[in-house]
């Protein structure tokens, strides 16, 4: 039996999957995050190799059993991280064949049956990126709020803080999350927090995700400033996303835009809404998909298309059947 090993590489969580060509999952595990970016070098090599030796044990599989590993990883932007992906990874699978792409592209083969259309991330951090009829491609750099990028996670959570803050020293309107932000960290109020944030920062990516988790409940209780920071966010993402439709001439097209990550996953409506109304604004003939199956089968079936094997209605159903649904 052959298989594909599937790898959806994250800021705060790196999930691997192994598949074989008619689609049946045979192992799947998750471990911490593996952005080389932030992390570094070593701590990537310690994630994608620890999860490539558990699954190799697990499974008692040797090279000659894999026909492609893919991996999805966030940190892939520039043709620089490209360089140093590769060269962490040759010492790690040797001489088996593997594919490394942004993590944008299996999120976007998530949510479709073939590789068309445009993806909009909203996760830890956020990425916009389409493909056109003509296999032409259009992502961000999505490198910081400096360089052009807003939208993320983590941008949700030090909006948060921020007005939290200005609340609390009466230069803004009030909101809960001013009293609600303490509670996270087991303190009594906001002064006592600002140690965690200055003079450096000492929270983890995992408890800023819980402030923007923070900021999702307090919208749906209708916060006013937890449903702004939600629709200021979710509309730079649909700007971002409607640029990169731009630059490959699809604002008019019937196409999909696949919608991922966890804050695209919250029950507060005003983020989902406002990105809805903001790029139709742009590209109104868009139909927005929410994926059925994880990022990491999105790998698995990029690995197909690299293979040219076709995505039939059996693997889709072994899929299904095997665990690979959100």
């Amino acid at each position: 039996m052959r298989y594909i090993i599937a790898y959806d590489g994250g800021g705060t969580k790196t999930h691997v999957t192994v598949v074989d060509l008619n689609g049946n999952i045979v192992f799947n595990k998750t471990t911490s995050g593996s952005n080389i970016t932030s992390l570094g070098d070593v701590a990537f090599t310690t994630v994608i190799e620890g999860l490539y030796n558990d699954l190799k044990n697990s499974l008692m599989i040797t090279k000659e059993d894999i026909e492609l590993i893919y991996l999805g990883l966030s940190g892939a932007d520039l043709k620089a991280d490209y360089k140093r992906l590769y060269t962490a990874c040759k010492p790690i699978f040797k001489e088996v064949k593997h594919i490394i792409v942004n993590d944008a592209w299996i999120i976007l083969r998530s949510g479709v049956k073939k590789p068309y259309g445009a993806v909009a991330i909203c996760g830890t951090g956020t990425n916009s990126a389409a493909i056109n009829q003509q296999n032409e491609r259009a992502i961000l750099r999505a490198l910081s709020y400096t360089l052009g990028t807003k939208g993320g996670g983590l941008d949700i959570a030090r909006d948060a803080l921020h007005y939290a803050y200005r609340a609390d020293e009466l230069t803004y309107q009030d909101t809960l999350l001013r009293t609600e932000i303490p509670k996270l960290f087991d303190k009594e109020n906001l002064s006592e927090c600002i140690d965690l944030f200055y003079p450096t920062w000492s929270v983890s990516k995992q408890e800023l995700g819980d402030i923007t988790a923070l900021v999702n409940e307090c919208a749906l209780h209708n916060d006013n400033i937890s449903n702004m920071i939600l629709a200021h966010n979710a509309h730079h993402i649909a700007l971002q996303t409607a640029g990169v439709m731009k630059q490959l001439k699809m604002t008019k097209d019937r196409c999909p835009v696949v919608v991922g990550g966890r804050v695209f996953q919250g029950k507060a409506p005003i983020f989902q809404d406002t990105f809805k109304k903001t790029i139709r604004g742009e590209c109104p003939h868009i139909t927005i998909i929410t994926p059925k199956f994880k990022p990491v089968i999105g790998a698995y079936l990029s690995a197909l298309d690299e293979l040219g094997i076709t995505q039939t209605k059996e693997i889709v159903q072994n899929l299904s059947k095997s665990g690979g649904l959100l």
